[in-house]
């Protein structure tokens, strides 16, 4: 779905990802990679594939769009060094190998590692990125400089909850704009793009809109509760 805000053109995908095309550059937020190994460690039966599940997803993403920079809006490991933080190296070595030019992480709450350690997996760090009137931050609650346009960020993994007859219903993620009680002029908090992370609602609003993602497109705007009978593959 195209979203084109204060001149600057962009798409967000089902794959719960950002696009922008005149930077070449793809973002996502809160892969949380590593907490699936975390989990196991502590003797919880929690399946083994769920990173390279994220990192497949991703990869036919950055083959199919070829951008030169790829950012990661924080939180990209859950956990303390283990065995999928090496799996991830060697993902970042052959997206490079493939033409990525830049791979960025926007520091979030869960990357306390030095810099030094995400640097020797060919990431660049930084606290928050700033280009043309358009700033990438972990949390929507992050302070940003005055004159912004634009906020990407994530954290609250956001998602809305779809009623169905009777007392049905099912959460799922989506993008949420915010118009108004802005410092920037929109701001766009991304779904957790990870497969092994928790959801939190948000009330659509005046102010407040949400863009559904299913398994295909991504729909909306809506200020209000979305319409039941949403399927996970697109339209009713």
């Amino acid at each position: 779905m195209a979203w084109s805000r204060s001149g600057h053109n962009m798409w967000l995908l089902p794959e719960r990802a950002v696009w922008w095309p005149e930077r070449s550059m793809l973002v996502v937020s809160d892969l949380h990679l590593a907490k699936a190994e975390h989990f196991r460690s502590k003797g919880l039966a929690v399946p083994p594939t769920v990173d390279m599940q994220t990192l497949s997803v991703l990869t036919d993403l950055t083959r199919r769009l070829k951008p030169a920079s790829l950012v990661f809006l924080g939180d990209l490991f859950h956990s303390a060094p283990n065995r999928a933080w090496g799996d991830f190296e060697q993902w970042v070595k052959d997206e490079l190998a493939h033409g990525l030019k830049e791979a960025l992480l926007v520091r979030g709450n869960h990357d306390r590692a030095h810099d030094v350690i995400y640097q020797s997996m060919g990431l660049d760090v930084v606290d928050l990125w700033e280009a043309d009137g358009v700033v990438l931050t972990h949390e929507p609650d992050d302070e940003i400089p005055r004159g912004a346009q634009i906020h990407l960020c994530g954290h609250i993994h956001p998602a809305v909850r779809l009623r169905g007859a009777g007392r049905q219903s099912e959460r799922v993620p989506c993008f949420v704009e915010a118009s108004t009680g802005c410092e920037a002029g929109w701001r766009l908090t991304l779904p957790a793009f990870g497969a092994f992370t928790g959801m939190h609602v948000v009330e659509p609003r005046r102010g407040r809109e949400v863009f559904v993602v299913t398994g295909t497109e991504v729909m909306g705007p809506w200020r209000a509760e979305p319409r039941s009978g949403i399927s996970r593959r697109g339209r009713r």
